[in-house]
């Protein structure tokens, strides 16, 4: 596998309670358990224009023993109910419920196959029950639920609270590229996108994206994500959703993102913009664009950037000495203050 990013290595360390994770323990018991699986099942769709309406979730992960606080969306339609986001292994799966007597009830389903590191799982929803408050602003559901592959609990929650939002547009805050450099496999850009408007107050996740640009000596074009490059991406992307990995070119919130091109060398400056997009009228308003100036010629690398520390990791994200072998973590501090991680096997 080609290398580890640094959201996978945070999340190994603090499990990161952002949807969109997976959590690495899981699907390593998956492995070793020889679990198969085949791409098969109906998966759930919403009604076509159907208003996706924002929630937060709040819901206690019994795997971490910790409390998790996320976004999810919820559809509406008569007597049934659509909730996209209820698993970190598959934030794009809809599950869908029946409305009576002001419960929301959700049989087992099929949820759709999630991939991480090139290996693919199908993974389904394991039913609950939601009570609704009249007006369908709250759902709960104390007994929570889990999600699973082939008899392998993933995702696993109990007191879980649905509350609706009302969003408000706003001007997303100008986000930064810190780096661009290089390694073994291609070259990467380092970005910070914050979740908050030009004013310092926090805005949803769920409703930001960035875009990535190229400046060649004054001509500007937005940079195309494609499947020809992307390995894992399922269709081209030009705007990338917030909350999106690929789990191995993209990190979530762009923290660290590969960029492909025949022409790097001819690239002037980088260019990064957020775009917050709100309401089913999909209200949008963009950031002002950060541009991240090259030198063509001396793009920074590990081998001219000097390496200060080495760390070493478990795949359970617990530090391990130098000269212990197993798959592990490498991760480098460099001299410029940027940190740098592959995947090791001795």
């Amino acid at each position: 596998m080609k290398k580890i990013t640094l959201i996978l290595i945070a999340g190994l360390v603090t499990m990161i309670a952002q949807a969109g994770v997976v959590n690495n323990d899981k699907v390593a018991n998956l492995k070793a358990a020889n679990v198969t699986v085949k791409a098969e099942g109906d998966i759930v769709t919403p009604p076509d224009g159907a208003e996706q309406m924002l929630y937060t979730f709040e819901g206690h992960d019994t795997y971490t023993n910790k409390d998790k606080t996320f976004e999810v969306f919820v559809i509406i339609d008569n007597n049934d109910v659509y909730i996209k986001g209820l698993s970190e292994y598959l934030t794009e799966g809809w599950v869908r419920g029946t409305i009576a007597d002001g419960v929301a009830t959700f049989a087992q389903a099929y949820m759709g196959i999630f991939e991480f590191w090139g290996d693919e799982y199908e993974l389904n929803f394991d039913g609950a029950e939601f009570t609704m408050n009249d007006d369908a602003s709250v759902l709960t559901a104390a007994n929570g639920y889990t999600t699973s592959v082939e008899g392998e609990v993933l995702d696993e929650f109990i007191n879980v609270t649905l509350t609706k939002v009302q969003p408000e547009i706003a001007t997303p805050a100008t986000p930064t590229i810190t780096n661009f450099t290089e390694d073994n496999y291609g070259h990467y850009v380092l970005m910070t996108i914050p979740a908050t408007d030009v004013d310092g107050n926090e805005i949803f996740a769920a409703l930001l994206s960035y875009q990535i640009l190229i400046d060649r000596n004054g001509d500007q074009s937005v940079y195309e994500f494609t499947t020809d490059a992307y390995a894992f991406l399922e269709e081209n992307m030009t705007v990338v959703p917030y909350n999106f990995t690929d789990y191995y070119d993209i990190d979530v919130a762009g923290k660290q993102v590969y960029l492909y091109g025949d022409d790097i060398d001819a690239w002037t400056a980088i260019g990064v913009k957020s775009i917050y997009t709100v309401g089913d009228s999909r209200e949008t308003r963009e950031s002002e664009i950060f541009w991240y100036q090259l030198n063509p010629t001396a793009i920074n690398s590990i081998g001219t950037n000097n390496v200060v520390e080495t760390t070493y990791y478990d795949l359970q994200g617990r530090k391990v000495d130098a000269n212990a072998n197993g798959l592990l973590i490498k991760q480098m501090r460099m001299q410029d203050g940027s940190t740098h991680a592959t995947k090791v096997l001795r």
